[in-house]
């Protein structure tokens, strides 16, 4: 239970003191005195993020805090769990900064902002004002008939979530090994095809100087004809000269040994011209100019080029491709021997997951037969006697069936098999509809509010926050409204924004929020009121400008009455 909260320097408040009660705590005022930024305050103390416009201007820093006592059950247990040490009392306090260094503190101790959300959830629950427009919204209806049943507590539950969860990862490797089997497809080709090619490292220089030979053969063939005529084959050819010259000169040697050495570097050039004319004759006849030659090199440069664009790299890039596709093809050989395994499993967690799926959905339709009588009987006590309420299990059995997810006209996702929404008539005779199609506003928040009658079990979240749920409502059902309120109050601590005496009249504590201007500066201030005092502050209510000595009489008769 919210024993006290502290508020500072938040939006228009400078600092406010709030001692709440046990029971109903009623915040009067008129309107924009502050009622609901007191709420938002206690938003933050569940666990909402803060932002720096709500820090009262020109201030540093803002602070909310409160002390709790009487905590609910397994809240202790469950901030041990995050290291904190909770006794008979927790204090939270949440400070935002401007300089962006925004802390939270659980009993003195920093706290994350998760830990805090968590802890929040157990010890307040927030009823907006708008929040009976979520019935608008069918997606709330399961959630709200699986509170009610308590589906979220069953180990079932738990069960399904985990088969799911096996189910996915299932479902996911079971894709990864169909996305290998492509793949392995594409590599086997890819490795196939570079070997056909039988590409050699350096091959292409040598294609190309190939080529260039080819393409010049003719005038490579003549050009070492001429120089083999030049040097051997002609009359003329020099080797032919120079071999009469070095006889003579060998014999000239004879006579003056100083000629020796010319004679031994003439015998040395006629050895070394002689193998020059036989490589040009050995070369010219190697040089061909076939054009069918030259068209084959040229075709296989092509084939060459054409691997280089297609895997983007050289030859050599594309063998070390060729190493590491033929690498990877053992891997994903490896991964075949895991799919038989694998899709049996897949099976039987998809099995387990509509087989859970199903139990909780026998849960939820023996929860809903309970749920319609539950709720007629209480929005008959709101003011709504003739009112029909179900809570429909809707399929589509006309749309074909999609295996594994839908079957039968179910789908299964995350939380289960069932698609779930609200009808209501809330006049006999008169067929049921979806409540989303014919609720007006009063009915919405009287139906929310019986919901959170049913919903909202002792001792699970220790206080309750409405603010201004009685909205578009007046008259005896605000009164019978606030008896609700009253009567939710007994097994929780009931904090709530009201605009209706009938329902401030019912209140265990009454606080009244008004806001004023002081040297130019406008405070909102929060006083509880006295027994007095709040005869006068439904008088106001009820009187509005001008107050009679007759409304005073009627205020005091509602507060005693209550």
């Amino acid at each position: 239970m919210l024993r006290e909260l502290r508020i500072r320097n938040f939006a228009v408040i400078d600092e406010v003191v709030l001692e709440l009660k046990a029971g109903l705590n009623i915040l009067t005022g008129e309107t924009g005195a502050g009622k609901s930024i007191i709420l938002d305050a206690l938003g933050l103390i569940a666990g909402e993020r803060g932002t720096v416009d709500i820090i009262r201007s020109g201030e540093d820093e803002a602070t909310v805090e409160a002390l709790f006592d009487y905590l609910p059950p397994g809240i202790a247990g469950q901030l041990a769990v995050s290291g904190f040490e909770v006794n008979d009392e927790l204090v939270i306090k949440r400070v935002l900064s401007r300089s962006g260094k925004n802390r939270i503190y659980l009993n003195g101790s920093l706290c994350p902002l998760n830990v805090l959300a968590q802890a929040g959830a157990s010890l307040v629950h927030i009823y907006g004002q708008h929040e009976h427009h979520s019935l608008l919204q069918s997606e709330t209806h399961l959630s709200l008939l699986d509170a009610f049943a308590g589906v979220t507590a069953q180990g079932v539950k738990d069960k399904y979530d985990a088969l799911v969860l096996a189910w996915a990862g299932l479902n996911e490797r079971r894709d990864s090994l169909e996305r290998r089997r492509r793949e392995k497809a594409s590599l086997e080709a890819q490795a196939e095809e570079i070997a056909g090619a039988r590409l050699r490292p350096g091959e292409e220089e040598e294609i190309r100087s190939t080529k260039n030979m080819l393409a010049h053969g003719e005038k490579l063939h003549q050009g070492c004809r001429a120089g083999e005529e030049l040097l051997y084959e002609s009359d003329t050819a020099i080797v032919g000269r120079l071999s009469k010259y070095t006889a003579r000169l060998r014999e000239l040697a004879t006579i003056d040994p100083h000629l020796q050495p010319a004679v031994e570097l003439l015998e040395s050039s006629l050895v070394q011209l002689q193998e020059a004319a036989a490589a040009l004759r050995r070369h010219a006849e190697r040089v061909d100019s076939d054009p069918r030659a030259l068209e084959k090199i040229e075709d296989r440069l092509a084939e060459i080029q054409r691997l280089k664009r297609k895997y983007n790299g050289s030859v050599e890039d594309i063998l070390r491709m060729h190493d590491e596709i033929n690498s990877s093809l053992r891997g994903l050989e490896r991964g075949e021997d895991q799919m038989g395994a694998l899709e049996k499993a897949f099976f039987e967690a998809r099995q387990g997951a509509w087989d859970a799926a199903e139990k909780i959905s026998h849960e939820r339709q023996r929860a809903s037969k309970r749920l319609k009588r539950d709720m007629e009987r209480e929005v008959k006590s709101l003011g709504m006697p003739e009112t029909t309420f179900e809570a429909r299990f809707i399929t589509q059995d006309d749309k074909l069936d999609d295996p594994p997810f839908f079957i039968a006209g179910k789908k299964l996702t995350e939380r289960g098999m069932d698609h779930v929404e609200f009808y209501f008539s809330p006049n006999p005779g008169e067929p049921v509809k979806p409540l989303a199609r014919i609720a007006s506003g009063g009915e919405l928040s009287r139906l929310m509010l019986a919901l959170k009658a049913l919903v909202l079990s002792p001792g699970v979240v220790s206080t309750l926050l409405f603010d201004e749920v009685d909205t578009g409502i007046g008259g005896r059902v605000a009164e019978i409204v606030g008896k609700k309120l009253k009567q939710v109050a007994q097994h929780h601590q009931v904090i709530s924004v009201t605009h209706l005496p009938q329902v401030a009249a019912l209140a265990d504590a009454h606080f009244v929020v008004r806001k004023a201007v002081e040297k130019g500066r406008t405070f909102t201030r929060v006083k509880e009121l006295s027994e007095r005092d709040r005869v006068a502050e439904l008088a106001r209510m009820l009187g509005g400008v001008k107050i009679t000595e007759q409304t005073r009489r009627h205020a005091e008769e509602m507060i005693r009455g209550k």
